[in-house]
């Protein structure tokens, strides 16, 4: 009797899951129809579905499952009202039960910060507070073994977030994740178009306009294929990879299709209305100012109803090129004065740094055109730290996309690696010995093939790398010697000195021609060096005496240095050393640049009698001290006699100073591709 009870009460409790399985199979059967509805803009369909399931629901769990998908119909319309209105209530009752989670509940969960994060980064424009909604949704997920197109979701939502932050180098990443995901799932057509969207755009808004060519031809191949949705984001950024190149005219075309594309469609308002802004630009670099007049106008009316301030600083930017554009100088002026406080664009309120140079650019050129020199040459000194903060991100995070890049390539060949495995091996059970042994050599001759690959793949990448590394190095020289150029000479007009902008726009030219190269001989750099502390001298004052001696056993045109190292000493010694100090009777301040032969090697030396190094200024990083460390550390790296150099107080004949050195070994290669393994 015992037995028959137990029997008995098995069979309900299957009975009981074979009620439940089949409800939960359905649940989320019905939800993924009503995604792929949303997805193809089917949105009245799916509210009325919703609507019918949140009336049949037999259980709070499901009732609320079908709420996330109204959130999302929410989102499809911008309705920012309903969606955090329903988002509370979800949180209400997930914040109830918190304490008894299960599957369902925990998918809910997920949900609703995948939804916070697309509130807070469309919405409200908070992209970094969107991140770690998102990433707490994919933590969730993991630890639920959620379905793949939730992940996948997760990871392109993330990827953008990343975009709009400026963090183009994890954007690629979690793209790059994005894509090997859709890789192994059956729907990655219609994924597809998405991600290569998001890639082509991230190399866009880099500036690497060389790969964001290759993606954008890439995507362009799915066009035919692609929803209006993506269609229009596909025209939107191209739109913007013609406008930063300057091809405005292109740019144009893409923004009008785009803007044909959802124009009449309550639902895209917001991307109808962002194509219009990026058109108003387009128009005004053509100089159609009444075109661009019509369409920033539409453009600020919206934005400003929906009080989204991103969009509005970039049109109040627009609206004051298309003053400029008109000739209404004192319009531009005025604006610019009353929009002086930056719209806060972020959490930290500060506005986003390309729209704040771009701000600044429009504010040198008004200031340029008033004649209001002084204050046209600080905003130029503002965007240029700006500019060059970019640059040199952009150079950085250039290095991790490809690294990314080159991850993924490696991960995909690897997979098609496995896959060939596993269908040989399915041959290798039915063939025969012989073919065993045939199949085994072709298996070998793959696996040598792959692994050359892989050695010539890590070549390439250590090479780009590093050659990436010395541009980013040499290019901080340029901005660093122009600046303390153009201050000495500002400073001379200032107090009445004689300015010779001649001689000072020479001494720019070879400057940067110096600059831009990585090598040079000793002779050219000792020119230049000449060349430029005679000009410096005239405003040093009689007191100033110059001399260069070179041993006769130096042949100064055999010799050869990485460039402007010579020219960065002498700076420094002028700088730092001559220049503080008073002129004194009977005291004369000298600069000496010494050149000997050492052993095996080339000994230059500069050596003035100034203040000599202070023991606080000791170890303080100067800019050009910084590109010399630099730039002999990365050609070091590939040679066995290394070049040394050194900067120190120095004493003789009773006279103290500072004396800098670099000693220069006959056998050098200056290459930095043929590393050493």
């Amino acid at each position: 009797m015992k037995d028959i009870r137990l029997i008995l009460i098995l069979f309900i409790l299957v009975g009981i899951g074979a009620c439940q399985a089949p409800s939960r199979q359905r649940l989320a059967a019905d939800i993924k129809y009503a995604e792929d509805s949303l997805r193809v803009g089917k949105t009245e369909a799916v509210k009325r579905m919703v609507s019918q399931h949140l009336v049949e629901a037999n259980d709070s769990d499901t009732y609320y499952a079908w709420l996330t998908i109204l959130n999302r119909v929410w989102y499809a319309e911008m309705n920012a009202d309903s969606m955090e209105s329903t988002s509370q209530r979800i949180y209400n009752y997930l914040s109830r039960y918190q304490q008894s989670p299960n599957i369902v509940r925990s998918q809910i969960e997920a949900e609703w910060y995948k939804a916070r994060g697309v509130y807070y980064s469309a919405m409200l424009g908070k992209p970094d507070s969107a991140i770690v909604y998102t990433q707490k949704a994919l933590q969730i997920a993991d630890s639920i073994d959620s379905p793949k197109d939730f992940r996948l979701i997760a990871l392109t939502n993330l990827a953008f977030y990343y975009k709009q932050l400026g963090q183009y180098d994890k954007s690629v990443d979690e793209y790059m994740q994005a894509m090997q995901l859709a890789d192994s799932m059956e729907d990655s057509d219609v994924t597809k178009p998405i991600l290569l969207l998001g890639i082509s755009s991230v190399y866009t808004s880099m500036g690497d306009y060389e790969r964001s060519e290759y993606w954008w031809d890439q995507t362009r191949l799915l066009l035919p294929n692609m929803s209006k949705s993506d269609q229009f984001i596909y025209y939107n950024d191209r739109g913007n990879d013609y406008y930063f190149q300057q091809a405005y005219e292109k740019a144009r075309e893409c923004f009008v299709k785009a803007a044909s594309l959802v124009k009449g469609d309550k639902n895209k308002e917001w991307d109808y209305y962002t194509s219009l802004t990026n058109l108003g630009e387009a128009y005004i670099c053509l100089g159609k100012a009444d075109s661009a007049k019509i369409m920033l106008q539409k453009a600020d009316s919206f934005f400003r109803k929906v009080d989204y301030p991103i969009l509005l600083y970039y049109i109040e930017t627009f609206n004051i090129k298309l003053e400029m554009l008109q000739g209404h100088t004192a319009q531009a002026l005025n604006m610019l004065s009353r929009a002086e406080a930056p719209a806060t664009l972020n959490q930290q309120g500060e506005a986003i740094p390309s729209a704040k140079a771009q701000r600044l650019k429009v504010k040198e050129q008004l200031m340029t055109l008033i004649g209001n020199y002084r204050e046209a040459y600080e905003t130029h000194r503002q965007m240029q730290a700006i500019s060059d903060s970019l640059k040199s991100l952009n150079n950085s995070m250039q290095l991790s996309t490809r690294l990314s890049e080159y991850e993924h390539d490696k991960l995909l060949l690897e997979q098609q690696h496995s896959l060939e495995k596993a269908r040989t091996d399915r041959l290798l059970a039915w063939g025969l010995f012989l073919l065993m042994v045939l199949v085994a050599i072709v298996l070998a001759s793959f696996f040598l093939l792959y692994r050359r690959r892989q050695r010539f793949n890590n070549l390439k990448a250590r090479q780009q790398i590093i050659l990436m590394r010395m541009e980013n190095t040499r290019n901080r020289i340029t901005p660093h010697f122009i600046y303390n150029a153009l201050n000495h000479e500002v400073l001379a007009q200032m107090e009445g000195r004689e300015v010779d902008l001649n001689s000072l726009t020479q001494l720019l030219r070879r400057g940067v021609e110096q600059a831009g190269i990585l090598q040079t001989t000793l002779g050219e750099e000792l020119s230049f060096v000449d060349y430029y502390v005679n000009i410096e001298g005239r405003q040093m004052g009689p007191d100033f005496r110059y001399s260069r001696e070179v041993a006769d056993n130096v042949d100064t045109n055999a010799v050869c240095l990485p460039s402007m190292i010579v020219q960065i000493f002498a700076e420094n010694a002028l700088k730092h050393g001559l220049r503080p100090m008073k002129a004194e009777e009977g005291r004369q301040r000298k600069l000496t640049v010494r050149v000997s032969r050492k052993q095996q090697a080339t000994l230059v030396e500069v050596i003035d009698n100034g203040k000599g190094l202070q023991t606080q200024a000791i170890g303080r990083s100067q800019t050009g001290m910084q590109v010399v460390r630099q730039t002999i550390q990365l050609l070091n790296d590939n040679n066995v006699n290394i070049i040394t150099f050194g900067i120190g107080n120095y004493e003789h004949e009773g006279e103290n100073g500072c004396r800098s050195w670099i000693l220069l070994p006959d056998e050098y290669d200056y290459t930095i591709t043929n590393q050493r393994s």
